[in-house]
């Protein structure tokens, strides 16, 4: 009877490994994943000090203001196998207007690439990305900003740095929803009527949501 027990533990054991391992082999995850994006939200400067030809004016404030924009990217998932992680390259296109004084008027877009690191969580046959993950990504590019000051207006192009983070939901396997916050500062330098020169830092946080497709 003993050895009958033993021997019906065994096949179930066997089974129950076999069953397993077949499920771990259908979680088949492609070697890219490639997304494209659309967010929206809202933007909140620091406040900054403005320097107009030689004389500085501190702690001056900007309007929060709506933010929105997109972003192309793909995830590489072959460091998850090693690393537990996917490493991912992003572009951001992200659009706001930081207003100051109540008379300038300032239209701000920053254009960049970013280097991300996910954490998929809830893997499984039908969701091989995770159900779920945090992100994180350092990234630089370019903020292009628009400046209007008593009908004057003028545009200059600084180099931007960018830091975010975020949490992607997957709704199906291709279709997700997200919410991110990021972080984007630029040195503006900008000539204003009389000769003179207008330079500020602008330095702003973002919080976003919106909608991913995967392919």
């Amino acid at each position: 009877m003993k050895a009958l027990v033993s021997v019906a533990l065994l096949l179930l054991s066997v089974i129950s490994y076999s069953e397993s391992a077949r499920a771990q082999g259908e979680v088949r995850v492609r070697p890219v994943d490639v997304y494209i994006s659309g967010f929206g939200g809202y933007s909140f400067p620091f406040k900054t000090d403005i320097s107009l030809d030689g004389s500085t004016v501190s702690d001056v404030e900007l309007d929060n203001s709506p933010s929105f924009g997109g972003k192309l990217g793909m995830w590489f998932t072959a460091p998850r196998k090693t690393l537990g992680i996917d490493i991912g390259a992003e572009i951001d296109v992200t659009h706001f207007t930081p207003d100051m004084l109540g008379v300038i008027e300032l239209n701000a877009t920053y254009f960049g690439a970013n280097l991300l690191a996910r954490l998929p969580m809830g893997v499984e046959p039908d969701l091989p990305n995770g159900r779920w993950f945090p992100y994180i990504g350092v990234g630089g590019g370019a903020q292009r900003l628009s400046i209007q000051v008593l009908g004057n207006e003028g545009r200059n192009t600084a180099p931007a740095f960018q830091g975010l983070g975020g949490v992607k939901v997957f709704l199906t396997k291709h279709f997700a929803l997200f919410a991110e916050g990021k972080f984007i500062r630029a040195s503006h330098s900008q000539g204003v009527e009389g000769g003179a020169e207008l330079d500020f830092t602008l330095s702003s946080v973002h919080g976003v949501g919106g909608l991913s497709v995967h392919f």
